[in-house]
């Protein structure tokens, strides 16, 4: 059976590395808590358990987008085609008994992490080489890595299961019903606000200080979400709304109210990335002193005077000698300075992913880089798509010619920054080679600090601040591009950047190649700047499983306040009389009274930003299987229904008869 909540079974290992886990052999755990070893080792356990669920966040952050579609050479045999299919068209024509659908293993790396901040404390008391300070920047750093997995499931699924105890046999599992999505996030904020700062700023490897939670990663999550909660509530209630959360219900912290508006949301999400970016700065400015950053590691700001993190994209290139894609190798390369957090593989310590099963170039890939996901930013321009050193190696064969109507377009971010490049004589971007080796070891990003600019301009946008949020945007969209142009416009001796950038020197006077590109633009609806943020988010993240969720926060925060179409399926009735949100919301997973349905947000979203890659007879299919905002979310695997013993409800746009 599989459980709801999967029980943190011990593993074995004879590896002693960064993430060995322990105990290294079968233990009564009662017996186990003894010293600060077994705590590390059950909290190295969550990061590889993470680990393990790579492909789900991937999938579900990005199957369902409008930036792919299915590979036209896929000879898999094993259905996954089919299925994949199915899924993205919103049908479901099979029983659902496949692991897309099966959330246990992001369960299971939430156990692991109550389980460190259960035990804690007696660890604490028993061993006297275990510091107070150390427990509580561990303590705050697994509170994060615990948040951050129930964070992917509400985007995944909406309303899940939430428990912050131990789960430690099957009878524990059977009576686990949904809480509500506003609910659960609620919580998660209180929970990592309760901490941010608390957590390391930094650990003596790169590794460790990219690849666990540090405060950088926990401000980058706190922007992240009340970014979400935002759009949450502007979705169901307008911009007017005014939020009271009873901690003490939510969370069990004390009986205190915390007031939240949708412009108090925007402000957080802009505050929480701009502590985000200065704890980036100062850990890569303290790791300069410990001596692991990368040599020559030059960045540029482009006149963004409080993010200085900015490098180009070329080095190597001046006096007509073969550009170095420097950007790509050093950022996918692994724990770079631009890096927050990344999930790390390695062969040697037996850490690999599947990722070119979904993005490589073989007859077994499933998905291609769509010709959508590029013409929403170079609709105006289509050949600058070309100068777009970006699709270079995330829409690979754009280059060599090759058109979508007979070849895939692959994302070779994942090879570890691999690459072969060559120049031609005429130096034209348009001309230039790149091939890739694939790599099962390349590190996997959470977050990284284009991610949190982004985050900054989507919440400035939202606040009406679009000329400072276009700043943002086009510093990101200008430092990739590859400028050929041969009408005199080249940088000479101490030029300066068009659009407030730095200066460029006389070693640079004969390099074409540097950012020097036109302004982002989003020629669509009347919402430009909006448009800009997601389509420039759209084209920094391919394959980075984030579009899906950047679509359905988008759904969420245009489904027309409490004037949207329709009830929402799940909206509380009067029986509930006039308890506070958090009281029957933490119940069940229900919505207040006079919720709509979100209709208008899918409908919205499908319109304005699916007809690209979707024909306008499938767009109309998706919104009449939508129906609501349920639709936006992933059914629940039936295995985990059965196993509810009726407590667990499944998603009411995909509840067939074989759920009754």
């Amino acid at each position: 059976m599989v459980l709801l909540l999967v029980i943190a079974a011990w593993t074995m290992s004879s590896c002693q590395d960064w993430l060995t886990i322990y105990p290294q052999n079968q233990i009564v755990e009662d017996n186990f808590w003894e010293d600060k070893n077994d705590l590390e080792g059950v909290r190295y356990a969550a990061y590889q358990q993470m680990c393990n669920t790579l492909s789900k966040l991937v999938l579900w952050g990005d199957l369902r987008a409008d930036s792919y579609r299915l590979c036209k050479t896929d000879q898999s045999t094993d259905g996954t085609p089919e299925l994949y299919k199915e899924i993205r068209e919103g049908r479901i024509e099979r029983d659902s008994a496949n692991s897309y659908f099966d959330w246990s293993g992001l369960y299971q790396t939430i156990n692991y992490c109550n389980k460190v901040l259960q035990h804690g404390p007696e660890v604490l008391a028993n061993d006297k080489q275990f510091t107070n300070a150390e427990w509580l920047q561990m303590k705050a750093e697994i509170t994060g890595l615990r948040a951050l997995n129930y964070f992917y499931l509400i985007r995944a699924f909406k309303d899940v299961p939430y428990s912050t105890k131990v789960v430690n046999n099957d009878t524990e599992v059977m009576y686990f019903g949904a809480t509500n999505q506003l609910v659960v996030l609620d919580s998660l904020i209180v929970d990592v606000e309760e901490v941010a700062g608390q957590a390391r700023n930094r650990f003596s490897q790169a590794k460790d200080t990219k690849g666990l939670i540090t405060n950088a990663a926990l401000y980058a999550m706190l922007s992240d979400m009340y970014l979400w909660r935002g759009a949450l509530h502007e979705g169901r209630f307008g911009n007017n709304y005014v939020d009271t959360v009873n901690i003490n219900n939510v969370a069990a912290r004390d009986s205190s109210y915390r007031i939240h508006t949708f412009k108090g949301d925007h402000e957080k999400a802009v505050e929480y990335a701009d502590k985000a970016m200065a704890a980036l700065a100062d850990q890569n400015e303290r790791n300069k002193v410990g001596g692991f950053s990368r040599a020559g590691y030059e960045m540029l700001s482009y006149g963004l005077d409080n993010v200085s993190l900015y490098k180009n994209v070329f080095e190597g290139f001046s006096n007509g000698s073969t550009p170095v894609l420097y950007a790509y190798m050093q950022i996918f390369g692994g724990n770079s300075d631009e890096s927050i957090f990344e999930l790390q593989f390695s062969t040697s310590e037996k850490r690999e992913h599947s990722l070119n099963t979904i993005w490589g170039n073989s007859q077994y890939s499933h998905l291609s880089v769509s010709d959508a996901a590029l013409g929403n930013i170079y609709t105006n321009e289509p050949s600058d798509r070309a100068r777009d050193t970006r699709l270079w190696f995330s829409a690979w064969n754009l280059l060599v010619g090759e058109s979508q109507a007979t070849s895939d377009w692959y994302c070779f971010k994942w090879s570890g920054g691999n690459y072969t490049l060559s120049l031609p004589q005429n130096h034209e971007c348009a001309s230039i080679r790149v091939s890739f080796s694939s790599s099962s070891q390349s590190n996997w990003f959470i977050y990284r600090l284009s991610d949190v600019m982004l985050q900054k301009a989507e919440a400035l946008v939202a606040l009406g601040q679009k000329t400072e949020a276009m700043r943002y945007v086009n510093a990101i969209h200008r430092r990739w591009y590859c400028n050929d142009d041969k009408s005199g416009t080249q940088p000479t001796e101490n030029v300066t950047n068009t659009d407030g950038g730095v200066n460029k020197t006389k070693d640079e006077k004969n390099n074409r190649f540097w950012g020097n590109a036109p302004a982002a633009t989003a020629p669509k609806g009347e919402a430009v700047e909006e448009y800009a943020v997601l389509n420039e988010r759209q084209l920094e993240f391919l394959g980075e499983g984030k579009r899906w969720f950047d679509l359905v926060r988008y759904a969420e925060r245009h489904a027309g306040g409490t004037t949207g179409n329709g009830k929402d399926p799940r909206a509380w009735d009067a029986a509930y009389g006039n308890s506070t949100r958090s009281q029957y919301f933490a119940a069940e997973a229900c919505e207040p009274a006079g919720t709509n349905s979100g209709i208008d947000g899918v409908e919205a979203m499908v319109d304005n930003l699916m007809q690209g890659e979707f024909s306008k007879q499938l767009c109309t299919q998706l919104k009449n299987r939508f129906k609501n905002r349920y639709g936006l979310y992933n059914l629940i695997f039936y295995k985990e229904i059965q196993a509810g013993n009726g407590k667990l409800e499944q998603n009411p746009v995909w509840n067939k008869s074989m759920y009754d």
